[in-house]
């Protein structure tokens, strides 16, 4: 269902979440000149590049590029879409989600969700008091599973007894609608429709939490021979299992810098590894994942590392978990255990630094598949070789880089004891694979004219600058600014051609300035001078500038080129000038002595452009 959102209630949410105490509640914030500073949240960096405005309530990454408001920030930091983000936010500062939609039919939707939201907290708390009962069923389990008191706690772990209605006549004496507790999925109308029965009964309960601490659902695990072994709350208004990771909520607290998640099959793989210290751990609620499961692990993580159970279901699992992942652009790993059936006994058996040597030791997307091919095919037989290097093909088919695949043909020849140019054809056809016709692209060094620092953090969206032909004066402008803030002999040749006063962007003019200040007063470039001298809009500028990679070939050709651009602008900006006030004063009927020696004086100028002009 679309939202139609009411405008005036989301600036009033966005205007109460002041940008800094939010983003101080996920990184911590310094002054530095006229904005904030910290470590960027969305990239890893050691320098502090992530720079907040309390005067624009804007962020911006120096290093990345990542910018927006305060509700994007929540968005990014949460995994939520815009509307739950304003909820959440709306939460904080004390306004109701009803008030977000101006429509009546969406205002009731979202008040029913919020009910069946209310609903699912009270049945997870009534669970969990159940489990604390003496001589609970459910404690027994858990405590036989190694499970801690802190971490049932943490999970909010809960117990269904082995009774028909128990839950249903809790939640009825609570004051709530039958007919909602039906829709939450906790009961169901018995077949003589004179009722209703609890759906989970004498089961250990997982409550499945949301990214905003909202119980969207519930998995059950039968503590008897009932079937199936785990049950999970059906599809609600709230709760969509290809939609939701149990555990991520507490996950995404843990994922860290090097911004790894590790996803398991199970509820009890991700609580046993969570106890053991291993925190950064989901799990896809007993499926293969999904497309949406996977864009949201690719938006908290740059890595994914799957660590499905050992058995026949768990590897065909992990396989269609990789595809989905692939497709969707991830880094992805897995992890093959072969001493034990999943990571719950694994851990427990060996311990936390043993799992951690196996994240270690996870075997990228295509070579987990080329030993699975391996695996099915006898490569000590003829027909075995043919058969693997032909899987093995089909795989390498897909892959985009020359370089990854001339590197798996040469290692693929020497397990299967065929040439490389056989497997070249098999991949390839009668079109013979050339990695030579890959490289006729002129190969620029991109690093030489990037700071060390923007070597390694600015990953994303890098252009290479256009033909100069292409390029109007604001692209000019910034490519020379990039020039002389990444080469001082550039600086110390061009400084007396083009003062800084020649850059006729504003923005261009003042951060010219500042380096040229930069470089005569400390003979070296300053960002952090740079940086807290310019307000969050110059700073994603800046960001811009520095982001332009110029092509190490002949830059002495791209600098005049874009000296020449900038000067050709100045003289047609002079150009219109002229010509504007010569029409201001040809129109007036009778002029004065002082008005035509002026327009003979424009006149003069105005030929003197036009012939420059015409030698540019």
């Amino acid at each position: 269902m679309g939202i139609h959102v009411n405008e005036e209630i989301i600036e009033e949410i966005r205007r109460r979440n002041d940008i800094i105490d939010i983003v101080s509640r996920y990184v911590p914030l310094t002054k530095s000149g006229r904005n904030y500073k910290g470590l960027c949240p969305f990239h890893h960096e050691k320098t502090p590049s992530f720079m907040v405005s309390d005067e624009k309530q804007l962020y911006h990454c120096f290093g990345c590029g990542e910018a927006g408001n305060v509700i994007h920030f929540v968005m990014k930091m949460e995994n939520l879409d815009f509307i739950d983000a304003v909820t959440l936010m709306g939460q904080w500062v004390g306004i109701h989600v009803e008030e977000i939609s101006s429509n009546k039919q969406e205002k009731e939707e979202l008040s029913r969700k919020n009910k069946i939201y209310e609903i699912n907290r009270e049945a997870a708390l009534f669970y969990y008091k159940n489990l604390l009962k003496k001589n609970s069923p459910g404690l027994a389990y858990l405590k036989q599973r190694g499970l801690e008191e802190s971490v049932i706690r943490r999970f909010g772990l809960g117990y269904a007894e082995n009774h028909w209605e128990t839950l249903n006549t809790y939640l009825i004496r609570k004051g709530y609608d039958q007919e909602f507790i039906c829709s939450a999925g906790l009961v169901l109308e018995k077949k003589t429709k004179d009722g209703f029965y609890d759906r989970f009964r004498n089961r250990v309960i997982f409550p499945i939490i949301n990214t905003t601490g909202n119980v969207v659902g519930f998995g059950g695990r039968a503590l008897d021979d009932s079937l199936p072994k785990y049950l999970n709350s059906p599809e609600t208004s709230v709760f969509h299992k290809g939609n939701n990771l149990f555990g991520l909520n507490l996950a995404k607290k843990e994922i860290g810098k090097d911004r790894k998640i590790i996803v398991v099959e199970g509820y009890m793989d991700v609580i046993s590894l969570y106890q053991h210290g291993i925190r950064n751990v989901v799990a896809s609620l007993g499926t293969a994942l999904t497309k949406p499961q996977g864009e949201m692990l690719k938006r908290y993580s740059d890595e994914i590392i799957i660590a499905y159970d050992a058995d026949a279901a768990g590897q065909k699992a992990t396989l269609r978990g990789l595809d989905i992942l692939n497709e969707l652009g991830c880094k992805v790993k897995v992890i093959r255990l072969t001493e034990a059936k999943d990571p719950d006994e694994f851990v427990r058996r060996k311990g936390k630094d043993a799992f951690l040597e196996e994240v270690e030791r996870a075997l990228p997307f295509l070579d987990y598949k080329i030993i699975l091919a391996k695996m099915e095919n006898d490569v000590r037989t003829t027909e075995g070789r043919i058969q693997f290097v032909k899987a093995v093909a089909a795989l390498l088919k897909q892959i985009k880089s020359p370089v990854e695949v001339d590197a798996y043909i040469k290692k693929i020849a020497l397990e299967s004891q065929i040439s490389e140019e056989a497997i070249k054809r098999e991949i390839f056809g009668n079109h013979m694979y050339d990695p030579s016709r890959q490289l006729q692209k002129p190969f620029f060094n991109r690093d030489k004219y990037r700071s060390k620092a923007d070597r390694h953090t600015n990953k994303y969206s890098v252009q290479s600058v256009k033909p100069i032909q292409k390029q109007g004066y604001v692209e000019a402008e910034r490519s020379l600014l990039k020039l002389i803030l990444q080469d001082k002999e550039i600086f110390s040749k061009i400084k007396t051609i083009i003062p800084y006063s020649d850059f006729t962007d504003s923005v261009h003019q003042k951060i010219a300035k500042m380096i040229y200040g930069c470089y005569e007063m400390h003979g070296k470039i300053s960002m952090e001078m740079l940086l807290n001298d310019l307000d969050i809009e110059e700073v994603k500028i800046l960001g811009d500038i520095r982001q332009i990679v110029v092509p190490e070939e002949n830059v002495e050709k791209a600098l005049m080129d874009f000296i020449h651009t900038m000067h050709n602008h100045k003289l047609e900006e002079e150009k219109k000038r002229i010509e504007r006030e010569l029409e201001n004063l040809e129109k007036k009927d009778s002029k004065t002595q002082e008005e035509m020696v002026r327009i003979r004086e424009l006149c003069g100028n105005l030929e003197k452009i036009l012939k420059e002009l015409k030698r540019l």
